[in-house]
């Protein structure tokens, strides 16, 4: 039997019987042992009483009395002892014979054994034996009651007086005994019970207050395990071992509780890196993965692949006008449409905030690419029935297909998002991106003659985009972003000059452009003493992940005399995409240098947080496209807040990027973003009004 197969009542209950069973056994006892003494006592009484008598006598047979004398004074001292109404002396002769009996004279002179009145002579004549041989003795007998009752026990003593022939005797009725021991009996009981009574009592409060908290503790831990957080700890406030007990289960029902909302923050956050909230279509991030996945099922035997990119007209007036819920709404019913126009060999998914993307597995042929552009935009243009008013929108598409159209996931997206542009310029429905490539190409041909002579003739130049800390509300750094004026057409965006400098195989004079530029305006910050914030610089993958990047970065400031603790550098996710191994390796070399690293444009490519955590970043800046309507859109909002929260938990810092509206400034220095950027707080500068914004020690309000 192991006492852990019992339960905690169980084991109290045992011990209560244990502790019942102890007093019962102890009362006993006692009254056994008070039994005894009183026994023993009265034996005391009776002997004492003998031997006073004896020394009386004694005491005559000094004063050598005649013999006459001698035993009518023997015989008062006899008659006139009593110690109790039926307690006496009677004095016996060696020979058995009663010579005094004050109670029944007629047995004087008298043998015991010829008496017919006493029950089991045999017993007295026994008890004066051991009296002669021991000189005195205690023996039992059943004797007759003075007042003629029948014989009953009687307890006797008897002495042989010294240097006579007599024996005192003398002996009390144990009946006599009863009453003093039913009193006795009745105040033990009385006690037990009481004792009891309390004991038992003091085990009902010690239960109630013991044991019952116990089991609630027990079955509210198992109520935990079972996933039952609702519950509320009544212990909490004791100050013995129980309410440590509760207060410890209450904390681990509370880190359960902190435990299961950051799950399910996790599952959420996991939710948006593939999925867009508002219509449940794949993300822009997922749609390349899948995109990436057919290209790679599909390379060996360049089977087609038709990517279409589906973009509304009109998107933003009727968000203006109807509100964002509504346009929500639209987005949602045009989803469902398409999705019971397709079928499952089509992947539907949300680009951007006014454009899908469908990607065709096993797509037909190019005859019913035609045929299946007319019947989406049909389907799109059906009018939708709101709350209170009829909507009808209409939409554009551009059609991209690998490997005509490109080989990577960017390729095809970006070309069919330019193809969609196209066709809203033309007034078409829908256009492939091969019927635009050919004036395109022309045009980039002569753009990249003019890219190279530009980088020959020095045609760039730097400004820069002060970057400011939400806790210290001052600058903290500034993007450096590079500009081309062409002599003849004028400014020329980089979304334009860098894709092509990538395509042209530039990219990496660019960048070494860019990095001795920078160089050269920190010497002369530093000439100045002009206490100037670290300078981001934007960076191509390509230049990045060159073997010989990190020595090049060195050589160059090191030829400045420029510590690059001055300086952060910024990759876009597309570098990310690296085995991840490798870039670890790459980013521990570069950082090693004293460059801090930030991603740029977190969200829109195809990292993740769960990427990113292994790698050895600074920064993540969140895209713009996040931004924008932030204070419009909750579902912007929730992908904020989730990144901000995921990279704190990381150690990451996070950069917004523009932030163009006092609303979306505080929004972020409420969601607790470390760094901002935006056309709200500084427009890129060049280096003259750089410097003078440096000298005039500009704070944004707290």
């Amino acid at each position: 039997m192991q006492l852990s197969n019992y339960s905690i009542r169980n084991k109290l209950i045992g011990l209560v019987t244990i502790l019942v069973i102890g007093i019962l056994a102890t009362s006993s006892l006692a009254f056994y042992f008070s039994y005894q003494d009183t026994t023993n006592s009265k034996k005391e009484i009776i002997r004492s009483v003998v031997q006073s008598s004896i020394s009386q006598i004694n005491s005559l047979k000094e004063q050598q009395l005649p013999d006459s004398e001698y035993l009518k004074q023997l015989k008062h001292v006899v008659y006139s002892t009593r110690y109790s109404e039926l307690e006496y002396l009677y004095l016996l002769d060696n020979r058995n014979r009663f010579v005094f009996h004050p109670e029944k004279p007629e047995l004087e002179g008298l043998s015991i054994s010829t008496l017919k009145s006493v029950s089991h002579p045999e017993m007295f004549l026994e008890g004066i034996e051991k009296t002669v041989t021991n000189r005195s003795n205690f023996w039992t007998i059943m004797w007759p009651r003075p007042d003629g009752g029948p014989a009953i026990k009687k307890l006797t003593y008897a002495e042989v007086i010294p240097n006579t022939e007599f024996i005192l005797a003398t002996g009390i009725y144990l009946d006599d005994l009863g009453p003093l021991y039913l009193k006795r009996a009745a105040s033990y009981a009385t006690i037990t019970v009481i004792v009891l009574l309390v004991a038992i009592f003091a085990a009902l409060i010690i239960s109630r207050n013991l044991v019952q908290p116990i089991i609630r503790l027990s079955d509210q831990m198992e109520d935990l395990s079972r996933g039952d957080m609702g519950q509320e700890f009544q212990s909490i406030l004791r100050q013995d071992e129980i309410g440590k007990m509760a207060r410890t289960l209450e904390h681990f029902r509370n880190n359960l509780l902190e435990n299961q909302r950051l799950k399910h923050m996790q599952e959420h956050f996991r939710f948006l890196e593939s999925f867009d909230p508002v219509t449940r279509l794949y993300n822009r991030q997922a749609m390349g993965e899948a995109i990436e996945r057919e290209i790679l099922r599909n390379h060996e035997n360049q089977d087609p692949i038709f990517f279409l990119n589906i973009r509304f007209d009109l998107l933003r007036n009727l968000t203006i006008e109807l509100g964002e819920e509504q346009r929500d709404l639209i987005l949602i019913e045009t989803a469902k449409r398409l999705r019971r126009l397709l079928n499952f060999n089509h992947r539907l998914g949300r680009l951007s905030e006014g454009s899908f993307g469908l990607l065709l597995l096993n797509p037909p042929q190019d005859d019913s690419i035609d045929s299946l552009a007319k019947s989406i935009l049909e389907t799109i243009e059906k009018p939708i029935q709101l709350d209170t008013v009829q909507v009808q929108i209409s939409a554009r598409l551009g059609i991209t297909s690998f490997p005509e159209d490109g080989e990577q996931p960017f390729e095809l997206l970006g070309r069919a998002e330019l193809a969609a542009k196209e066709a809203r310029k033309r007034e078409q429905g829908w256009i492939m991106f091969n019927a635009i490539r050919q004036t395109q190409d022309e045009q980039k041909m002569e753009l990249w003659q003019d890219l190279s002579t530009a980088l020959d003739q020095d045609q760039f130049h730097l400004v820069f985009q002060p970057l400011f800390d939400l806790n210290f509300n001052a600058p903290l750094a500034a993007e450096v972003l590079l500009r081309w004026n062409h002599p003849e057409r004028g400014p020329i965006s980089p979304a334009v000059f860098v894709p092509l400098a990538e395509q042209s195989g530039l990219i990496s004079r660019l960048d070494h452009w860019v990095l001795n530029a920078v160089a050269k305006q920190c010497r002369v910050w530093l000439d100045k003493k002009l206490p100037f914030p670290k300078v981001a610089i934007n960076l191509s993958g390509i230049s990045f992940m060159r073997a010989d990047f990190e020595d090049k970065l060195q050589s160059i400031f090191n030829a400045h005399n420029v510590n690059l603790r001055h300086i952060e550098l910024e990759l876009t996710e597309g570098v990310l995409i690296e085995d991840l191994s490798r870039i670890q390796e790459k980013l521990n070399r570069v950082r090693k240098t004293g460059v801090s690293i930030s991603i740029d444009d977190f969200g829109t490519g195809y990292s993740s947080l769960s990427r990113i955590k292994s790698l050895p970043v600074d920064n993540i800046k969140i895209d713009k496209s996040f931004i924008d309507d932030l204070e419009n859109s909750p579902q912007n909002l929730k992908i904020v807040q989730a990144i901000i929260l995921m990279a704190h938990g990381l150690q990451l810092k996070v950069v917004a990027e523009g932030v163009e509206t006092e609303n979306q400034l505080s929004i972020l220095r409420k969601e607790q973003c470390n760094i901002v950027q935006g056309y709200l707080l500084s427009r890129p500068l060049p280096v003259s009004e750089f410097e003078a914004l440096l000298d005039e020690d500009l704070v944004i309000e707290g």
